[in-house]
């Protein structure tokens, strides 16, 4: 009778087993599966080539006799031996899962023993390189596990990796053995972790470590450019102990881990990773140079403050679903915002947040392609398509109008709870909201509805006598909040108004609106009046409050997407206003929106007859502007079409003119070629030549020889990068494939490469399966942002039409990245 039962339990565990990991699946586990570590011994050879052998030791509680279930998205043959207590256990493989009987487990504690060949997928393997990513449930493509975020383990790893490499993971390292031609790793067990926070990386990298604050602050890298490093080591271990010590005091718990490594990764696909023990930080972000610009600077700063607080919000308390990814998210930026408020106490911060977080959500919130901050997720496989900028930016917005409405005191005392009670655990969404609101007796239901749940940005139009909250997708939806109205009286008197929004309709009446939300109090697309364009166009760079100039940039830019504002008039207004502006955070903003409006929202004539004026103004202000050189250079670089501009950009990248207070490094210097090569294909040859004889960092060069053919004259050479792009064999490093497809597609090139627009969209899912959490988007936005036409419009269109079952999450990307297509060439807008 016991076979028969565990024969029937059997089938039933194999009937749910789908690839990826269910919902249910996971539900179910949870509920029976407690106390898991893992003990992990890897063996990396010095060639690439050659496999990775791997053993795991898996403990963990039963409370119930039923089949288990482990992850392993590999082939069968990967797995070598399965045994417990030195004998074989026969297991079941099938849909990327090893199901085991119940007759060879126990209830109470069990080990299982598995030898196996590691997984590749994940682990970013290059000649002397390699390192793990495994967000959101990658960790399964490594090695066998039980790969969902509630259930968390510790890891006790050992590493075999040849001699003169460096290994680093999240344990402390306790041991090191050194043999003829390889050394052994030990690292301490680690506190309890969610799979997709394990971590390692192996190769060769240089090794400082700073003791800041009493803690050493250990920071591995590549980096080859001396003076880079020595202006930013230093600035690097003071920031992450600034974090630190900011976090242990805003939520009174000292950091939750052993040891805090930065591992600088060049081209690493995100701008860090906060593996505890190891962060992974991408190099170029890192290492600056010595008059790299406050931008860069602060780009810096947010992203070791984001990846720093997610300890606590992601590491320590982690979400338990990846529908809640959004969660360890919004307070992991949120608290960069606040965290780096002392670093930079001259800076605008009110400035800063808005900048951060105000354009990115409306990126995508403005589009058909938007979605709830919350979103539905029944497999993890698709965890990957939940990210965006939705999360990162939308999310802090609605999170500090939460923090206004409760009170700051409030939210802190309330995280503060939250990260105790569910300590090294797992908690969601409904358990903080739910923990707020009985802290502080406020019904926070219909905010937490309509902010959270609900997708989509209100339009804000200024009438003659009422303010209307638009809903374009029809539902009459109302978004309340409060605004902060920016407007001039009869009598010529400015004023600053506060007015509560709360239906589709609000009396107002006064025509001389200058900036509907000066204060960026509300969230939307504010739509400019007429008056407010005639009053900025002649007064913007009068205006002496850093934020409302910056307000009044994205209103007239918000303009220029709805019809309200002509191209060429946005352009023109930035050459007359931006010599007055010497707010860098300001400068970089309104020039990122100078470049696409000349480059997507100007036809060609519109662009010819701006061309020379618009060169010779990023000229002037490189010569003039000491502050903001490095932003008008880009600028220029970017959008240059004269042979004039091409011969200075030679004599810069050749050493043969300098530009004062301008250091061109050898990122600076591939940039250079790469932008020569796309307006003068026979500098190809002797560029490849130039730039191997100036540059000596390998990764560089590396990088340098993948992305060169994509921006080669010779269509046929484009065109077998892009027939070599479709392969997953050859997408191992997304950002040079990013590179890559954005230089094939490039507004130069516009004409050529529209053919590759319905092969790109048919290789999205594949994209999506195989490639890390951001790719998808940036491989939409790297082969539709440079395309203006209807014809590229028609087969987005087309390719929708032909897939109407098309998976939910990528057809709203695919919709998100093409909206400047909808904007430029649909009837009529949707309402």
């Amino acid at each position: 009778m016991s076979i028969l039962l565990s024969l029937v339990a059997c089938e039933k565990a194999q009937e749910k087993v789908d690839k990826g990991v269910s919902l249910e699946l996971a539900k179910e586990r949870k509920s029976n599966i407690g106390g898991v570590s893992y003990r992990l011994y890897f063996s990396i050879p010095k060639e690439r080539e050659e496999p990775i052998m791997a053993e795991s030791e898996i403990f963990f509680e039963l409370s119930e006799l039923t089949p288990i279930v482990l992850d392993f998205k590999e082939t069968e043959d990967k797995i070598l031996a399965v045994t417990s207590g030195g004998k074989r256990v026969p297991y079941t493989f099938k849909n990327e899962h090893i199901i085991i009987q119940p007759e060879h487990l126990k209830e109470g504690r069990n080990e299982l023993n598995i030898q196996f060949i590691a997984g590749e997928s994940s682990l970013n393997r290059s000649e002397d390189l390699m390192y793990t990513l495994l967000v959101p449930d990658r960790c399964r493509t490594l090695m066998p596990c039980f790969d969902q975020p509630d259930i968390k383990a510790r890891f006790k790893l050992t590493l075999k990796i040849p001699a003169g490499w460096q290994a680093i993971a999240n344990g402390e390292r306790i041991r090191v053995e050194y043999f003829n031609d390889y050394k052994l790793y030990e690292f301490g067990e680690t506190k309890p972790l969610s799979t997709y926070l394990f971590a390692f990386s192996v190769g060769r990298f240089s090794y400082t470590e700073r003791f800041m604050d009493n803690r050493w602050i250990g920071i591995y890298h590549r980096e080859t450019d001396t003076a880079k490093i020595n202006a930013s080591i230093p600035e690097i271990a003071r920031q992450v102990s600034h974090s630190l010590e900011w976090m242990e005091r805003y939520t009174g718990i000292r950091y939750p881990f052993e040891v805090y490594n930065v591992v600088a990764i060049p081209a690493f696909q995100y701008g860090g990773m906060e593996h505890p023990g190891a962060t992974f930080y991408k190099s170029s972000t890192l290492f600056l140079d010595r008059d790299a610009d406050l931008t860069a600077q602060m780009k810096r700063s947010e992203l070791i403050a984001h990846e720093t607080a997610h300890m606590w919000f992601g590491d320590y308390v982690t979400m338990k679903w990846f529908n809640d990814v959004w969660l360890k998210e919004v307070f992991a930026g949120f608290m960069a915002d606040k965290i780096i408020a002392q670093l930079y106490p001259e800076v605008n911060h009110q400035l800063n947040f808005f900048l951060n977080h105000y354009e990115p959500a409306l990126r995508t919130d403005r589009t058909r392609g938007t979605h709830p901050i919350l979103q539905e997720l029944n497999n993890l496989k698709d965890a990957g398509t939940l990210y965006g900028d939705i999360i990162y930016h939308k999310a802090p917005i609605v999170m500090r109008m939460l923090e206004r409405e409760i009170s700051e005191y409030q939210l802190q005392m309330g995280l503060r709870k939250y990260l105790r009670r569910w300590s090294y655990s797992n908690a969601d969404w409904d358990d903080l909201i739910h923990l707020l609101a009985s802290s502080t007796g406020r019904d926070l239901e219909t905010w937490n509805e309509i902010w959270i749940k609900e997708s989509g940005a209100p339009v804000i139009e200024f009438g003659k006598d009422a303010i209307a909250m638009i809903d374009e997708s029809g539902k009459k939806r109302v978004w309340p909040q409060a605004i902060s109205i920016y407007w001039m009286s009869a009598g010529g008197r400015l004023y600053r108004q506060a007015r509560v929004l709360k239906d589709t309709l609000t009396p107002f009446r006064n025509p001389g609106v200058i900036l509907p939300d000066c204060d960026v109090s509300g969230y939307g697309c504010f739509l400019p009046t007429e008056y407010s364009v005639q009053f900025l166009s002649k007064e913007l760079n009068q205006i002496g409050n850093p934020l409302y100039r910056a307000v009044a940039w994205q209103l007239l830019y918000e303009g220029v997407l709805n019809k309200k504002v002509k191209g060429e008039f946005f352009v023109k207004l930035c050459m007359k206003h931006l010599p007055h502006e010497k707010n860098n955070l300001v400068v970089n903003r309104t020039l990122s929106f100078l470049r696409t409006v000349y480059s997507t929202y100007l036809d060609e004539g519109g662009r010819q007859l701006l061309q020379e004026e618009l060169e010779r103004f990023c000229v002037n202000m490189i010569d003039n502007d000491a502050g903001n050189k490095k932003s008008y250079f880009n600028t220029l670089l970017t959008l240059y079409s004269s042979p004039k501009i091409g011969e200075f950009f030679k004599e810069v990248l050749n050493g043969e003119r300098e530009l004062a207070g301008l250091t061109v490094s050898d990122d600076d210097k591939i940039k250079i070629a790469f932008n020569l090569v796309l307006r003068d294909s026979n500098l190809y040859g002797g560029m490849e030549e130039h730039i191997n004889g100036a540059i000596k960092n390998k990764d560089l060069l590396n990088h340098f020889a993948y992305v060169l053919p994509s921006v080669s004259g010779n269509k046929q050479v484009r065109d077998s990068v892009f027939s070599a792009l479709l392969k997953n064999e050859n997408r191992v490093n997304e950002v040079w494939v990013e590179e890559s497809l954005r230089w094939l597609n490039h507004p130069r090139r516009r004409m050529e490469a529209e053919e590759y627009i319905p092969r790109m969209l048919d290789k999205l899912k594949e994209v999506q399966e195989t490639g890390d959490i951001f790719f998808p988007s940036a491989w939409l936005s790297a082969g539709l942002s440079g395309h203006t036409s209807k014809n590229a419009y028609s087969m987005v269109n087309a390719f929708l039409e032909k897939h109407p079952n098309y998976p939910k999450n990528l057809k709203l990307k695919i919709l998100s990245n093409s909206d400047h297509l909808r904007r430029l060439h649909a009837e009529e807008r949707e309402r």
